[in-house]
């Protein structure tokens, strides 16, 4: 009986350039992380106690939130859609003066006036000299001074036009089965995120604060002809290599023939394995065995390539017989066979 699986904890999150591919930033203290697919649905009825004819099924969205626990620059730079620019800022400065005689000296230089407020509760703006300050019946107080200073630092702008990031997300998380062992790694690809924008900064005196980011799947394009435009790909990556499950196989195509009139040719032969079920047909060409079992010389095969070659030897009635061979461990050894002939 196998063993059952559970998606376990929290995913890694990996950010990137969906246009460069470069790294943005790799979450693994995140708390939360949820994958949310939904859909509308419009019903279509009619005819006598308006029965129900047909659920037509649209707006397919694909949501991700990510919570975590640390605090750094990325998120907030992805929700707001800006790069960390680093460089000679103001910033406002506070701190605690101990006056003497109504002097006090101050850390750095501000830039303009130093609001000073008194222990009294009173408040004084004053005009610095360089770093020193005077406070009008200041004497041997201790006061608190608060002033813009210029200061080289990381600063994001959030401005009110620009709109949240679009980046490539990939969430990586553990699928562990009821022995505690990890079997699978699920990963979650997203090649195009669009950030929501959406970022709470909430402090508390006893806690720290977290933080989310969250948004939706745009589309993306199909590489080929067979496969529809796309949100993700998600992918279960086995942690040890083992064959996938194949209940039969299927040889394709089931008859090959020549030309004996073209001459030496080469064609080819797929192999299917059937994994039944909600699983789609595996092609397992390479793994098999194809040997020609019985016929003419002027044909052949690669063992496990499944190419067929006829020679300039091939006459209109050559025929052969190549059997194609996969060993499942649980299904057994399964065959199917491809017939080979010559036509005039």
């Amino acid at each position: 009986m196998a063993n059952n699986e559970f998606l376990v904890s929290v995913a890694d999150a990996v950010l990137r350039d969906p246009n460069t591919g470069d790294a943005l930033a790799f979450g693994k203290a995140n708390i939360t992380s949820a994958f949310t697919l939904t859909t509308a649905q419009t019903d279509v009825r009619g005819g006598i106690n308006n029965p129900l004819l047909y659920t037509y099924i649209h707006d397919r969205v694909l949501e991700v939130k990510i919570e975590q626990a640390i605090f750094g620059k990325t998120i907030l730079a992805i929700n707001a859609g800006q790069l960390v620019k680093n460089g000679a800022v103001n910033v406002t400065q506070t701190e605690c003066v101990q006056l003497t005689g109504g002097d006090g000296l101050v850390t750095l230089t501000p830039i303009g006036d130093v609001t000073v407020f008194l222990p009294d509760g009173t408040i004084q703006t004053v005009t610095p000299s360089t770093k020193t300050i005077t406070v009008s019946g200041g004497g041997s107080q201790k006061v608190d001074a608060v002033y813009i200073t210029s200061t080289t630092s990381d600063q994001i702008t959030i401005e009110s036009t620009t709109p949240p990031s679009v980046v490539d997300l990939t969430l990586i998380a553990q699928v562990r089965d009821n022995t505690g062992v990890i079997v699978d790694y699920l990963q979650i690809s997203v090649p195009r995120f669009q950030v929501m924008g959406n970022y709470t900064l909430s402090l508390a005196a006893n806690g720290v604060s977290n933080e989310t980011l969250d948004g939706k799947a745009l589309v993306v394009a199909s590489a080929d002809c067979t496969t529809a435009d796309y949100y993700a790909k998600v992918t279960w990556i086995p942690v040890a290599a083992t064959a996938i499950p194949i209940s039969s196989i299927a040889a394709i195509p089931t008859k090959l023939s020549f030309s004996a009139a073209l001459g030496a040719a080469t064609k080819n032969i797929s192999v299917l394995g059937i994994r039944g079920g909600i699983y789609a047909n595996a092609n397992i060409t390479t793994s098999c065995s194809i040997v020609k079992t019985s016929g003419c010389a002027c044909f052949s095969v690669g063992l496990h390539t499944g190419a067929v070659a006829a020679s300039g030897a091939l006459a209109a009635d050559s025929v052969a017989l190549i059997t194609v061979t996969y060993y499942d461990p649980t299904s057994g050894s399964l065959t199917d066979i491809v017939n080979v002939s010559g036509t005039a």
